[in-house]
């Protein structure tokens, strides 16, 4: 059953909010909570609220922190409210490729090659020409957000990216459209970590919160206008009014099995991505009234229709895991042991051509990849193999590897063996596969791995308009309600690499422009009572992030404390102590870094480092981000040895 809350639920919320109110609170303040009488008062008066800011926005990835830079930029009191510990905040933002697509200056052909991508998809006049416009000048906008000179950018046709650059060539338009980042490399987190550093620097006017997942929405019953959020913070709820608007940016429900199951239809799958886009946004829309769009489209990577090794669910996987085994000895097949598809087709983020169309592919209950050794060992040798993948096994023949899988043993020999023939005669009848690609499976040890669909990110949530309002299910503005980033995304069919965090951006910028602006007084409220509430949480009182002070450590003899700030979670601390001129050991001391992923390099780094005598040593794969930060840091320490 698909996840929908009816309004009678916001009503038992508000009952729940008012609870404690007696009469003889009815005519206090609740701004100053001094007790002076009042004449009228508004609905907002009749909630406890724990704290007051200008804008709350909810969710800290790009568009998060492009929202609350820009209200902040327009006078505006932020707090950044976010689900995610401390050194796995950044959603989508953090992890994926750093790049943004840009238009070249080309209004109208950026707006023909977007029409051309939603295809018969009815994107609003207004909305669609606001989003690419702003991918038209993306370059002077992502210089304005994140400060960096657009001298730094970096153009990534003919790169290995060149394929994405543009990504679907055929379209009108598409000659203007390429792929830019602002710096020389990708899939490095370098531009979340610059747009994490300017809200850092904005302490003044931006508090962040980490572990502190939004709830719900509250709103004004009457005028439907939403008021402030409910957060779970240190074990309880409180309610934290937002004077001038909410943001909702807490991204998709790519992490929600339940969700991906009733919307995507998809009922195994790895995720590749942050592991907090868990549908909170989608459901606090739907509790006051939100439409919702796009609730199908979703966006994969990689060869073979963006199909991964299965992992566990407290793993992402790399983007390029099956870049070899689309190719040469190698098939996908079902439960059954039949070929289901074109492995050889390089997909365009995980969407597979169908006759005239790209589209994500439906898929049977079970996956597997079948290889020979030699496409194994390239696989291996790529490093974008995981070591926690959950079932790989080998055989001396096709026949014992369905066994060990539970396939029909004919039924996947026979599809092998049909597979060599295509390969032989360089003709695959059944789906076309190119002969350049399939080579046939020989030797005497063959492998069976457990796979499925991945998902990048999914694009549906509550519909937007061009002012970034969230809109009813009657296609009015929900008051005081904005959205940014992949949560309501604009791209209903075909996807063009770059989009959404060229959506993070632009919709980011109007929606923190809007949310700060000042509001009408709300009308008089006389159902219930005003209260007296105590404003625990003031802007600038309590804000989680704060990378100034640094570790407390005690340095010793020839101990010396170096830093990065290119952590992918922030500054990275080290202690390097010193024999003479040799580097005796290294220790990381303080990070931000996500576990599980960056623990291989804080792990084998520093004993790496002491043993070459030098920070120049190779990384760990998977978690290059870290190794270089923690290379960074030792050299610091290093400097200030005399």
């Amino acid at each position: 059953m698909k996840k929908a809350l009816s309004l009678s639920l916001v009503g038992a919320l508000t009952l729940s909010l008012l609870a404690g109110c007696s009469n003889k609170d009815a005519q206090k303040s609740s701004a100053s909570g001094s007790g002076t009488a009042l004449t009228s008062y508004t609905y907002a008066d009749t909630i406890m609220w724990d704290g007051q800011y200008d804008v709350v926005v909810i969710g800290f990835g790009g568009a998060g922190a492009v929202s609350a830079l820009t209200a902040a930029e327009n006078g505006a009191k932020v707090l950044i409210t976010e689900k995610a510990p401390e050194g796995h905040e950044g959603g989508n933002t953090r992890v994926c490729g750093q790049l943004f697509v840009y238009g070249h200056e080309d209004e109208e052909a950026t707006y023909n090659y977007y029409k051309g991508l939603a295809g018969q998809h009815d994107i609003p006049e207004a909305m669609l020409r606001t989003y690419t416009n702003g991918i038209a000048h993306m370059r002077d906008i992502v210089e304005e957000v994140t400060g960096v000179p657009q001298s730094e950018y970096w153009d990534s046709t003919g790169s290995m990216l060149s394929s994405m650059s543009p990504e679907y060539p055929e379209l009108p338009g598409s000659d203007k459209i390429s792929l830019d980042a602002i710096h020389e490399g990708y899939s490095d987190g370098y531009l979340w970590q610059t747009l994490r550093g300017r809200v850092t620097d904005q302490s003044d006017s931006i508090d962040v919160w980490f572990d502190s997942p939004a709830v719900h929405l509250i709103q004004d019953p009457d005028t439907k206008t939403i008021l402030g959020v409910q957060i779970q913070r240190e074990g309880k709820l409180v309610n934290i009014r937002g004077t001038n608007g909410v943001v909702l940016a807490c991204g998709g429900f790519e992490n929600d099995p339940e969700m991906v199951a009733d919307y995507l239809g998809l009922t195994d799958y790895s995720l590749i991505g942050g592991l907090y886009n868990t549908g909170d946004g989608v459901r606090m829309a739907q509790e006051v009234g939100a439409d919702l769009w796009h609730m199908e489209a979703y966006e994969g990577i990689g060869a073979m229709a963006g199909t991964s090794v299965a992992v566990p669910d407290d793993h992402s996987v790399s983007m390029f895991s099956t870049m070899m085994l689309g190719y040469g000895a190698s098939v996908v097949v079902g439960g059954d042991g039949n070929r289901y598809f074109n492995e050889g087709l390089y997909s365009r983020h995980g969407h597979h051509l169908l006759n005239d169309a790209w589209v994500n592919i439906r898929r049977p209950l079970q996956t597997f990849i079948v290889c020979d050794e030699a496409i194994f060992q390239a696989q291996k040798a790529t490093g974008f193999f995981p070591d926690y993948a959950l079932s790989v096994q080998q055989g001396s023949s096709i026949a014992e590897l369905a066994e060990l899988a539970g396939i029909d043993p004919k039924a996947l020999t026979a599809t092998v063996e049909r597979f060599n023939s295509y390969a032989k005669a360089g003709y695959d009848p059944e789906f076309g596969r190119a002969a350049e690609t399939m080579v046939p499976f020989t030797g005497d040890s063959f492998y069976i791995i457990q796979a499925n669909a991945n998902i990048l990110n999914t694009q549906g949530g509550p519909r937007r308009n061009e002012n970034a309002e969230v809109l009813d299910t009657n296609g009015d503005p929900i008051p005081h309600l904005y959205s940014a980033g992949e949560l309501g995304g604009i791209t209903a069919y075909q996807y063009q690499g770059g989009g959404n965090v060229a959506e993070c951006i632009i919709f980011g910028q109007i929606a923190g422009k809007n949310a700060a602006a000042a509001k009408e007084e709300l009308p008089a409220y006389v159902a219930r009572p005003a209260v007296a509430s105590s404003m625990t949480y003031t802007p600038g009182v309590e804000s989680d992030l704060d990378d100034s002070a640094g570790p407390d450590v005690t340095l010793g003899e020839n101990e010396y404390l170096g830093v990065s700030p290119n952590g992918m979670g922030g500054k990275v601390y080290v202690k390097v102590t010193m024999d003479g001129d040799k580097i005796a050991a290294v220790e990381v001391v303080e990070h931000h870094e996500t576990e599980g992923i960056s623990d291989p390099a804080i792990e084998k780094v520093p004993a790496a480092i002491a043993e070459a005598n030098s920070a120049e040593v190779e990384g760990v794969s998977g978690a290059t981000i870290t190794s270089r930060a923690i290379k960074e840091a030792v050299a610091d320490a290093l400097s200030q040895v005399k």
